[in-house]
């Protein structure tokens, strides 16, 4: 699908941080007024995508910071958009603890809008921002856009990306690549950073 746009910009990886957004428990319980249908599958993806991420990174030294956002509360604009705030009971990551090295708290779609992204990215000389979570048309793609402007590489993770369907999801990436970011897939970036030194 992402043919043409990968001859142009096929996937380098640099200096990456891999970034988690929203798999927390307000898109990922059943019993949540927010569950997207589908998002298990997602989340096994991205599970599976990280432990061996970490397991490359010990194996061949590397450093590859992951960094989860939690969407908490909410805006002016999103409430008055979606008439409503994420609670405390549905801010907690559905991901295991473990895989994750930082935890950011935002109320808005956009990962850098009054947090400290920017700052742990220039901390650790990341250049790359490899993207996965939820949902692709809204916070991931506000997020990838973000980092675009601010001069980070962007790579969406096609299987590691889940939004309320399928319209959306495949929408967002399309126009990503076309002016934003490189979509790819786990097994590539694996594949990739095996050859990063």
């Amino acid at each position: 699908m992402f043919y043409l746009e990968r001859t142009r910009h096929p996937l380098r990886i640099s200096k990456p941080a891999i970034l988690v957004i929203d798999v927390q428990q307000y898109f990922f319980s059943e019993s949540s007024p927010a569950f997207l249908k589908g998002s298990w599958r997602v989340r096994e993806n991205i599970q599976t995508f990280l432990k061996r991420i970490r397991q490359l990174s010990e194996g061949l030294s590397l450093s590859i910071p992951v960094i989860a956002t939690i969407h908490k509360g909410g805006s002016e604009n999103m409430k008055k958009w979606w008439g409503n705030v994420v609670e405390d009971v549905w801010a907690k990551l559905a991901i295991e603890e473990d895989l994750v090295d930082v935890v950011i708290y935002k109320d808005s779609y956009d990962a850098f809008y009054m947090t400290e992204l920017e700052d742990i990215l220039k901390a650790k000389s990341v250049d790359q921002l490899i993207i996965s979570g939820v949902m692709t048309h809204l916070c991931c793609e506000t997020t990838a856009r973000s980092g675009f402007v601010r001069g980070y590489e962007i790579v969406m993770v096609e299987d590691c990306l889940w939004d309320k369907d399928e319209w959306y999801h495949y929408a967002s990436l399309k126009n990503l690549a076309h002016g934003f970011a490189v979509v790819s897939t786990s097994q590539e970036i694996v594949e990739q950073l095996k050859f990063v030194r």
